[in-house]
């Protein structure tokens, strides 16, 4: 296996960045605005200068990126939403830079994006990866196995050569996810577990109730678990820790790439790398982003469309929390007001999740909610019920109990289901 740090057209991006990592550990509060200023602005200046959404877009508000000379004065430049850019075509917003990849954003949400992204982002991305995955003790040398929602895994579990992996296919079944990793655990040894943590979750509490031999060897083997792609349950977290008696570390991004924030400090809370992106909290507690290093399709404070509750030193986001969710994550009760759904599903105490694999929210009409149960064992809607608290909300529940959760189409298990 090749060290990221020599790879062919990665490789001097890979260590570029990662000395920016460890050189930001010491920076002061002047230096970590001195930093962001600098790349926030050249960005700002290369797209005025380069495509023509961000030359009309400043033009029309009176901007000039190139008369900025401090760090207070990046709020003048404007806020873009999501909606402003499916506006307009992607080459409007766009520049034709060599070997430019187009990624698809947001599909999962009904809103899909499209932007391109530059091809030496991959060593920028990985260099702040390893970084958080080092926290636990990875080394670029271990195995994972990976539970993402690939559709092309053969074999059940595939090994990937080119990331040193092993990716399961999710969609075969536990049982035979189990039995194929029973051999390879056999014959290999994977350290860490990585990908959508409804999916490590779920897996992990179905070889407990099922007593499957390969627990104890996993047990034995798994030193950690990356938890990427969905805010983890705090509950199903928990479990899931105390099964495998090991640690876990998640971490927010987008596929924009504008943010990369990880914990540093204690679970769901989530530290901003200066060396990423800009991150800002503005009055509303909206979370808005700046990638410094896409010239492809540059996105300079950009609407991420959630909602935070932030930790400020001297106007630097230096942590936060998702207080509401992604937008979307909510429902609406009686009178018309939003029902965020951490709030409701995580902020209460409700003793279904002692009984229940996934716990998904559908919306059919203004003031009620179907509260949909992935039973561990056998359960009826009306002891569903019984489990959920229900008090002090102006929504009528219903309760279903389905054999498997509803995925998106990449294989995701979302809280807020948009149809059934």
């Amino acid at each position: 296996m090749i060290p990221y740090d020599y790879r062919p057209g990665i490789g001097r991006i890979y260590r570029t960045r990662k000395r920016s990592i460890l050189e930001s550990e010491h920076f002061t509060v002047e230096q970590k605005k001195e930093f962001v200023f600098n790349r926030v602005k050249a960005i700002a200046v290369y797209a005025f200068n380069n495509i023509p959404f961000y030359k009309e877009l400043y033009q029309n508000n009176g901007i000039n990126p190139e008369s900025l000379k401090t760090f207070d004065e990046l709020d003048s430049l404007p806020i873009i939403t999501k909606a402003d850019l499916q506006s307009v075509p992607l080459e409007f917003r766009s520049f034709g830079i060599k070997g430019r990849l187009l990624e698809n954003t947001g599909g999962s949400s009904g809103h899909p994006l499209e932007l391109y992204i530059e091809p030496n982002s991959v060593g920028h991305e990985w260099a702040h990866m390893h970084y958080i995955w080092k926290k636990l003790g990875f080394k670029q040398s271990d195995l994972k196995v990976v539970f993402g929602g690939r559709a092309d895994v053969e074999n059940v579990v595939q090994y990937d050569s080119a990331r040193h992996q092993f990716n399961v296919d999710i969609y075969s079944g536990w049982q035979s996810v189990a039995d194929k990793l029973l051999q390879i655990f056999d014959k290999y040894s994977p350290k860490y577990l990585h990908g959508y943590p409804s999916s490590i979750f779920d897996f992990m509490i179905w070889l407990d109730n099922n007593n499957h031999p390969l627990l104890p060897i996993m047990r034995n083997h798994i030193k950690g678990m990356f938890l990427g792609s969905e805010l983890p349950s705090p509950h199903l977290r928990s479990t899931t820790e105390k099964i495998l008696d090991c640690k876990s570390i998640s971490w927010y991004g987008h596929t924009e790439r504008s943010i990369l924030a990880y914990e540093e400090s204690a679970p769901g809370i989530y530290s901003p790398f200066v060396t990423y992106g800009f991150a800002e909290m503005i009055d509303d507690g909206r979370l808005i982003c700046t990638s410094y290093y896409n010239r492809a399709s540059p996105l300079i404070r950009y609407d991420t469309g959630d909602r935070i509750e932030g930790n400020l030193n001297h106007g630097l986001l230096e942590s936060f929390t998702i207080s509401d969710g992604r937008e979307g994550e909510y429902v609406l009760d009686k009178l018309g007001n939003k029902i965020f759904l951490t709030g409701l599903v995580f902020g209460r105490h409700h003793r279904l999740f002692d009984i229940a694999r996934h716990i998904q929210i559908y919306q059919p009409r203004i003031g009620a909610v179907v509260v949909l149960v992935t039973p561990r064992d056998e359960l009826t809607p009306e002891d569903a019920s019984e489990y959920f608290d229900t008090s002090n909300v102006q929504l009528d529940f219903e309760f279903r109990v389905i054999a498997e959760p509803i995925r998106t189409k990449v294989g995701k298990v979302p809280l807020l289901v948009k149809n059934v």
